[in-house]
């Protein structure tokens, strides 16, 4: 994957504090973290406090199975993780009790242990399926690494950090998919108790409303803890989550992570003779149709608030993408079962309800919030091609050096790019490939993140203008292994 190589600015002298802006970042994102606990406490209350259930239902036994035993570690290793998180907090305030300031490493090494502190924990549940499933996650993984290639692709000028998109796809595979199987579980536990016993003469009325409001228990547990993961990663990394674009790509990755843990899980969970059925339908057809363009509406509302200078609108751009995330999650769910049921009808042939009536269902139940996230994705796109051709032309009329007025056209082509890249493949190999993506990336970077920096909103994240460009001059005093193909589509 193309990287671009994040911008370091000089480390502070010992004892000096950081820049405030990296220390509130971090502050943040524990608070996220806090965030999720306290609707793991929250699930752990309402566990506690649920009456047993009073109908016999045959359909209840689904909602009572034994706890498994990822899920009892998990119930151990959340209190633990909330006492060592303490420990480290304290220490952190007792450390700012004293006359020196705290070194910048010794409050990053106990930010971050406070976050892994809070997060890791909920990694059991999909650790255990990957271990007892590996097979099958074999089996995932190269239709889900290419999925991830194609989202990373699709920034069609600047891209983030192959290691940021591998970081969205670690926290929805392991944080934000654990996340979501504890606090299905724990509705599982919890919610036929509350539903069942409030209308004991009519048992049956709610069972219905437990299978009727289920899907949305869900759907809002695993959005959220999928839009956490954007949030965290926005806020720790900032400099490269600049907009909807960025946003709904780091969104797609959370999704495909989370989309692997939940396939594994339910390929253990169901008989050999459906794990076609299953593979098919989450692997092939919802690969990029379901959890993925869900988180993806969320992380283009958290892009998107990057921008905008009141916090009201801000907290309406974030709740607006959870809502279609969470909203597309819930109906799909609804939809999806009834129409399930009706598949038969419409195909007595099983091979064509399978290839046919699967993708159809899909097309029905999440064809919409698909669509809305391709359109949010298009005019991002459109907005940061212009800001960029802007950006560019002031950076070649400069005279800098940096940009050139012949390589304006090739920067603002993605189809020209792609071309020179096959032709320095071809002759130069990966070596050559990846000097000439670098160099391109670092063009690109420079020219947005000076249209970043005459945006209102402006922040501190935004790098330094000089070391952007000493870096790309620095790629033009190394040796160019393109300059004939360079040359030929300039």
């Amino acid at each position: 994957m193309t990287t671009t190589s994040e911008a370091r600015s000089p480390s502070p002298p010992h004892g000096e504090r950081p820049p405030r802006p990296a220390r509130d970042g971090l502050a943040a994102a524990i608070a996220v973290a806090l965030g999720l606990s306290l609707v793991y406490a929250a699930g752990q209350v309402l566990f506690w406090a649920a009456p047993e259930p009073t109908a016999h239902s045959p359909w209840l036994k689904l909602f009572l199975l034994p706890e498994p035993l990822p899920f009892r570690l998990t119930r151990v290793l959340v209190p633990a993780g909330w006492a060592l998180a303490v420990l480290l907090g304290l220490g952190l305030l007792l450390a700012r009790s004293h006359a020196a300031p705290l070194p910048e490493r010794a409050f990053r090494a106990c930010g971050f242990g406070v976050l892994g502190a809070l997060l890791l924990p909920f990694s059991i549940m999909p650790l255990a399926a990957v271990a007892d499933r590996l097979p099958q996650v074999l089996l995932c993984l190269p239709g889900t690494a290419a999925a991830l290639f194609l989202v990373h692709r699709v920034q069609l000028y600047r891209r983030m950090p192959g290691r940021l998109l591998l970081a969205g796809f670690g926290w929805g595979a392991l944080v934000g998919g654990g996340f979501g199987l504890v606090m299905i579980t724990w509705l599982q536990r919890t919610v036929p108790g509350h539903f069942t016993s409030t209308v004991p003469e009519h048992p049956l009325d709610g069972v219905r409303t437990l299978y009727t409001l289920f899907p949305l228990g869900t759907a809002v547990m695993t959005e959220l803890g999928k839009a956490a993961g954007v949030a965290v990663l926005f806020l720790l990394f900032r400099r490269h989550i600049d907009g909807v674009v960025s946003g709904a790509v780091l969104g797609a990755a959370v999704g495909l992570g989370f989309n692997l843990t939940e396939t594994v899980h339910y390929l253990g969970l169901v008989s050999p003779a459906h794990h076609p059925t299953q593979f098919w339908d989450r692997q092939v057809v919802g690969l990029l149709t379901v959890h993925a363009a869900f988180t993806a509406l969320a992380g283009a509302g958290i892009g998107a608030a990057r921008w905008l200078a009141g916090r009201r609108d801000r907290l309406l751009a974030v709740g607006g993408g959870l809502a279609a995330a969470v909203g597309g999650h819930a109906e799909t769910d609804v939809v999806l079962m009834r129409l399930d049921g009706l598949r038969a009808d419409w195909y007595p042939n099983d091979v064509l309800g399978l290839l046919i009536g699967v993708p159809v269902m899909t097309v029905i139940t999440s064809g919409a919030f698909v669509a809305a996230g391709v359109l949010v994705l298009h005019r991002g796109l459109r907005a940061q091609a212009a800001g960029t051709a802007r950006a560019l032309a002031a950076e070649a009329a400069g005279g800098h050096g940096a940009v050139t007025g012949p390589e304006v056209a090739l920067l603002l082509s993605p189809r020209r790019r792609l071309l020179l890249e096959l032709l320095v493949w071809r002759r130069d190999g990966i070596a050559g490939l990846r000097h000439l993506q670098r160099f391109q990336q670092a063009q690109l970077d420079l020219a947005v993140q000076r249209w970043h920096r005459q945006r209102p909103g402006v922040d501190s994240a935004v790098p330094s203008e000089e070391r952007l460009r000493a870096r790309v001059l620095a790629f033009k005093g190394s040796p160019d292994p393109a300059p004939t193909a360079r040359k030929a589509l300039s």
